[in-house]
């Protein structure tokens, strides 16, 4: 599995936006909510010690070959130059800084489209655009668990870590509880633990959040409960074609966004310092 370390030691909370299930080149992609999406992560937040960044989860272009879902007389533009617009949206946020030294691109995680069309021609569009934004070393076609560190609140030298799980998903729902068991699946249900686990490829927004006891290496014989925060994204389509003929109900255009803040609680040696995830939808 692809584990990766991502510095935000200049900061206190982070602010994550998932971008995902674009589907570049498709007739229905709605462009504006993508160049909307990433001049907002460009921006930085009100309060100084947040930072800002985002997360790549796959579908960014559409991809159709002649063997796969979908009519390659509809794709706007050719696969090609899908990723080189992908890549050309995409550049600023690779651009590095004192307080962002990996820039503002957590992890590319490919999806079915842009990165499932390997089998068809050798080619996968969503390799060609993580190499185009020099992030090889943080794509997968499979999943990307990522380390994001910042500074500790009050304490300057210390730091902390939250952890977070992206992958696309596979298959398919028709209710919102079936989509919801998608990104169980991708979870805890699936053997992998986060505080925070994000899946795409339903085209629904969904937000939960579920407990589990785990032992503390802490303190000797003691147990701790952790909050999974899971989330599911929208996508970048208005209504139409494949989801229309077939009875579907329109992707929502909801662009999640993710936040980590600090707080303290009473734990084991009186009052300690842990984070909190918050999803805005």
């Amino acid at each position: 599995m692809l584990q990766i370390e991502f510095n935000l030691s200049k900061f206190e909370s982070v602010e994550i936006v998932p971008i995902a299930d674009c589907h570049c080149g498709n007739k229905h992609f709605l462009d504006h909510i993508l160049k909307q999406t990433i001049d907002y992560v460009l921006e930085e937040p009100d309060d100084p010690k947040m930072a800002r960044i985002c997360l790549l989860n796959g579908d960014l272009t559409e991809s159709v070959t002649r063997n796969s879902i979908g009519n390659i007389f509809e794709q706007t533009m050719t696969p090609s130059v899908q990723v080189a617009t992908m890549i050309n949206y995409l550049k600023p946020l690779t651009e590095t800084s004192e307080k962002y030294p990996q820039g503002k691109i957590l992890s590319y995680c490919a999806g079915n489209h842009d990165g499932g069309r390997y089998k068809d021609t050798g080619i996968s569009a969503a390799e060609s655009i993580a190499v185009g934004l020099e992030l090889e070393d943080r794509f997968s076609v499979d999943g990307c668990y990522s380390f994001i560190e910042m500074n500790r609140i009050h304490k300057k030298n210390e730091k902390m870590v939250c952890t977070i799980y992206n992958t696309h998903m596979t298959g398919s729902a028709g209710t919102v509880g079936g989509k919801a068991n998608r990104v169980l699946k991708a979870g805890v249900n699936g053997g992998i633990i986060a505080d925070i686990i994000v899946g795409s490829h339903v085209h629904q927004p969904i937000t939960f959040k579920e407990d589990i006891i785990l032992p503390c290496r802490n303190a000797k014989n003691s147990l701790i409960q952790k909050t999974i925060t899971y989330l599911v994204t929208g996508a970048m389509l208005s209504y139409g074609d494949y989801a229309q003929r077939n009875g579907m109900k329109p992707s929502s255009l909801v662009m999640p966004r993710i936040y980590i803040r600090q707080g303290q609680k009473q734990g084991l040696t009186g009052k300690e310092r842990f984070y909190y995830t918050e999803v805005l939808l």
